[in-house]
């Protein structure tokens, strides 16, 4: 069994809870993500990130607050293989969602 390990991210964006979900699945379309799951009574997106050298996934929640949603983005992955001694497997997950989002 694999040894996971996960990390957790939060920013703020202006906009409504729709408009900044759908933004979301685009970016992570665009980036590379898989079997991206939209619930959107819940305001929650999952998709699953499989590379060469990163397997995971992240699992993002919305909370609408005013004028402001915040993003919680967390990042669950495999930790035990050679290349999670040079780099961390989540904050590339996270990294790989973020630049596309912005």
């Amino acid at each position: 069994m694999a040894i996971r390990i996960s990390k957790e991210e939060t920013f703020s964006v202006q906009g409504n809870v729709d408009e900044i979900r759908s933004r979301i699945v685009k970016a992570l379309m665009a980036g590379g993500f898989t079997r991206i799951n939209e619930y959107s009574s819940l305001n929650h997106v999952t998709a699953n990130y499989k590379k060469f050298t990163v397997w995971g996934e992240i699992k993002i929640s919305l909370i609408h607050e005013n004028d402001i949603v915040k993003v919680n983005a967390v990042s669950t992955a495999n930790v035990d293989n050679i290349f999670a001694l040079f780099s961390s497997p989540n904050q590339k997950i996270l990294d790989q969602f973020k630049n596309y989002f912005r």
